[in-house]
């Protein structure tokens, strides 16, 4: 899939995605040129010269392909209720289209269907215009902060939901988004936009490292670094022991232990999300479904920056800590960046993480490899002097994923 845009003044450039990408996330500073991206995408600017190459399974109907697009204000009609808003949505709806009891219950909002527009929050309402968008059954969904007012678990509800339907080949998703983190988690691949122009296209820790190296701090004051894991079962959170998998616990409170790196670390249910959405091959029903993940399932996880705190005891690992903060991942030392000066008193560390789980031709002492996405860490320029840390140390980053 590719796409090449050009609107003067406002946005110009080509993104080129691999051919499995069905969830692109596109990032980038306020006034950049995001909005316009899709705007000229969906066909609303006249003077916009677009040329897209579409994924293989909607290509061949160009002539008749559905975009749907959903903005930062829901523009639900008022004269109706919610059910009626996706009732009048279904009657003009692809034959790929969901069913409005799949697209209630993916976009969480099965319990508003009977409410009036008035009375609706506004993540209520961006909720209902997501799932109105999905019954009318588009090849393709265009996203423009259409989650922004949406508490951060439903969110990542809703996109599961849609990385679903991406997995199945129903729908490709454009999302505009200033969270990071969600998008990390999330895409399949990611675009960041600057001053207009497509800086940047491809995998998301690639695309990371490079708007933090074309931004600065300005941009990226707090990167963070997205990690493959395994996962290795459930707990039970109250008493600490491995749960059945058919276990009823709460998505909210599941907590997995997951190894990244030949590293054990424990993660919460909405702090990472299955690989398998990204293979495209996933046999999982449409539904947002409530069910555990598997032992031996691949997942994703982001980790903030700024959630991340150094330790010079390197001996204290995961396994062997007297700290609440469970996860623990060796390291050392790659770069140190202060903040434009001392005066702002944070430091950015960027750190390569120890891949115990291999031996490669870049082993260190210890005849680990050394992970070839880095972490990052953001500490006070106070507990840098303090550490006395300098570039090549070996540090453990402590972080909570809770």
């Amino acid at each position: 899939m590719s796409l090449n845009v050009a609107l003067h003044g406002r946005i110009e450039g080509e993104a080129t995605f691999c051919a499995t990408s069905r969830f692109i996330g596109i990032t980038g500073p306020s006034g950049a040129g995001k909005s316009s991206f899709l705007r000229c995408i969906a066909g609303f600017e006249k003077e916009a010269k677009v040329r897209a190459s579409w994924p293989s399974q909607i290509a061949s109907k160009e002539a008749q392909l559905k975009i749907g697009i959903v903005f930062q204000q829901p523009l639900l009609f008022p004269h109706v209720n919610v059910q009626g808003n996706l009732g009048l949505a279904r009657r003009h709806a692809s034959k790929n289209a969901i069913s409005i009891e799949e697209a209630l219950t993916g976009c969480c909002c099965s319990h508003l269907v009977h409410k009036s527009i008035d009375s609706l929050s506004g993540g209520e309402a961006q909720r209902v215009a997501i799932a109105r968008a999905l019954v009318n059954g588009p090849d393709i969904l265009l996203l423009d902060e259409s989650l922004s007012a949406i508490d951060s678990q439903t969110r990542r509800k809703i996109y599961r939901f849609l990385h679903k339907l991406c997995a199945s080949s129903l729908l490709t998703c454009l999302v505009v988004s200033h969270d990071i983190d969600d998008l990390l988690l999330f895409s399949d691949e990611l675009v960041y936009i600057h001053n207009g122009n497509i800086a940047a296209v491809g995998e998301v820790n690639n695309v990371i490292q490079a708007m933090f190296r074309y931004g600065g701090m300005e941009s990226m004051e707090t990167p963070s670094a997205v990690i493959d894991a395994v996962v290795e079962h459930l707990i039970e959170p109250e008493v600490g022991k491995i749960a059945e998998p058919d276990s009823s616990l709460n998505i909210a409170n599941r907590i997995y232990s997951v190894m990244a790196l030949g590293q054990r670390l424990y993660v919460s249910e909405k702090s990472l999300t299955p690989v398998s959405a990204y293979s495209h091959t996933s046999p999982e029903s449409k539904y947002a479904e409530n069910k555990p993940l598997t032992n031996g399932q691949p997942v994703r996880i982001s980790i903030k920056a700024s959630d991340v705190s150094i330790d010079t005891n390197v001996s204290e690992t995961c396994e062997q800590t007297t700290s609440s903060i469970l996860n623990a991942l060796t390291c050392h030392i790659e770069d140190i960046t202060f903040f434009d000066s001392h005066q702002q008193g944070r430091v950015l560390l960027t750190l390569g993480i120890q891949d115990t789980s291999t031996q490669g031709s870049d082993n260190d002492k210890n005849g680990s490899q050394i992970h070839q996405e880095p972490l990052y860490a953001v500490i006070s320029a106070l507990s840098f002097h303090r550490l006395a840390l300098e570039r090549n140390m070996p540090v453990v980053a402590r972080f909570k994923l809770l």
